[in-house]
């Protein structure tokens, strides 16, 4: 006998998978379908779902521990009226898959748990199949979406035209071996021998810079002046141009401008090569000496649910560093306040109306 149940779970999640975007609704849709999966694979009983916590979710969904979570922070970002509608959106848009459940004659549903309110009646999500009826009403849709779980489950409409940023730990940032070399424990007080150390270095490199310029242009102006040079050895100098402004660019010049701008993105060498996104945030300690740190802002993009990080304002924003989604990194653009950790839309205004 064909358990359907299986069958629909093993296609939605194939179906996700090939998504081409990654978004936070979208990996919490994953999760809760693999551990449906997980539950029906290793049980030879009727289908039993495997019932999660807003905690569970959204600690699988950011890689931390679940005890780290708090339920409230839990509660607001995992919203079960948005990740039915976005469960509801992603089979009605997509033709194929719509098509495919249509075949099945069964789709996936959200289901949760009726809580009484209380730290120990958590809300519970897991998912579910039921018939599909391609010829339901769309008054049907709305209302559905409509209903209210719970008193103590009631989702207030989010503002797009904001966004709230996060800080990641310090010892939640993998640094690479240069900066293990200069940071103790992903901080690193400015005033101390190493941080004059590491001043030193970026002088000594910023005169190496100009010094490996003037030499290598000199050399490629004089080149019929110079006996027994060969035309790799002038090509060997002329490159000496490009890495000396590479290194200005994007290793001097960006911890220069540290104490000014006091976040900048993590410059060549000090982020680690199997990390995507790492800033460097400059503060003052409680003596109120300068103290730079390894850290990473990031945001979830009320748009599209994407990750918002930090990225370069230019060329179209004013401001050094933005927020940028990951998703639609030009449409989806968002003002960076360390100081509040709030960010405000930079796009067309009209764009967020309905």
């Amino acid at each position: 006998m064909e358990n359907n149940h299986l069958v629909v779970f093993n296609e939605l999640h194939d179906q996700l998978m090939n998504y081409p975007r990654d978004t936070l609704w979208d990996t919490y849709l994953k999760i809760i379908v693999s551990e449906q999966l997980r539950k029906i694979e290793y049980s030879d009983e009727a289908f039993e779902p495997e019932k999660l916590s807003r905690q569970q979710i959204y600690a699988k969904a950011k890689n931390i521990d679940e005890k780290s979570v708090d339920s409230q922070t839990a509660k607001n970002a995992v919203k079960t009226l948005k990740l039915e509608a976005t469960l509801e959106a992603f089979i009605n848009d997509q033709p194929d898959c719509k098509k495919a459940f249509i075949t099945l004659g069964y789709k996936p549903i959200i289901v949760t748990s009726a809580s009484g309110g209380g730290s120990k009646n958590k809300t519970l999500l897991w998912m579910d199949i039921q018939t599909f009826d391609s010829e339901q009403s769309e008054q049907e849709q709305i209302d559905k979406l409509a209903t209210v779980k719970a008193d103590s489950d009631i989702e207030e409409d989010e503002d797009l035209s904001t966004i709230t940023y996060e800080r990641k730990a310090t010892s939640d940032i993998k640094p690479s071996l240069f900066t293990k070399l200069f940071f103790r424990q992903g901080e690193l007080k400015m005033l101390s021998f190493k941080g004059i150390l590491l001043m030193l270095l970026l002088l000594l490199s910023f005169f190496l810079d100009i010094l490996i310029a003037i030499y290598a242009v000199f050399v490629v102006m004089l080149m019929n002046e110079i006996p027994n040079l060969g035309l790799w050895q002038a090509f060997l100098f002329a490159i000496l141009i490009p890495v000396a402004y590479l290194n200005w660019r994007y290793f001097f010049m960006p911890l220069y401008l540290l104490p000014y701008h006091r976040v900048i993105k993590a410059p060549m060498f000090f982020a680690n090569v199997n990390v995507d996104n790492a800033d460097i945030e400059m503060y003052r300690d409680k003596e109120k000496l300068n103290v730079a740190r390894l850290t990473e802002f990031t945001a979830i993009c009320p748009i599209c649910s994407g990750t918002i990080i930090l990225a370069q304002g230019r060329p179209d924003q004013k401001q050094p560093l933005v927020g940028r989604c990951k998703e639609s990194p030009h449409a989806h653009v968002y003002s960076f306040d360390r100081m509040t950790m709030k960010g405000c839309f930079l796009g067309v205004p009209d764009y967020l109306t309905d």
